[in-house]
């Protein structure tokens, strides 16, 4: 009898890094952020939920900016500004 080991699917960071950037883009163009800021924003907010990355100073700026359509959108995050 033989064991078989279950083994975790593959990641592929730089497909889920991309393809959460759309969806992002795509819901806060829908709740009406410009083009360009969100996707800005949607990438500032990817690589904080992926890589820990903390927002620039110029990031926060546009995160303020823009909240209350972050939380329109669900994707406001609790630590994005500190």
């Amino acid at each position: 009898m033989s064991v078989m080991t279950a083994s975790a699917p593959p990641i592929d960071i730089a497909t889920d890094y991309r393809s959460l950037i759309i969806v992002y883009w795509q819901k806060l163009v829908r709740e009406g952020v410009p083009r360009r800021e969100a996707q800005i924003l949607a990438k500032a907010i990817v690589k904080f939920e992926l890589f820990a990355q903390r927002p620039s100073h110029e990031h926060k700026q546009l995160i303020s900016r823009f909240s209350a359509l972050l939380c329109r959108a669900q994707l406001w995050r609790s630590d994005l500004l500190l």
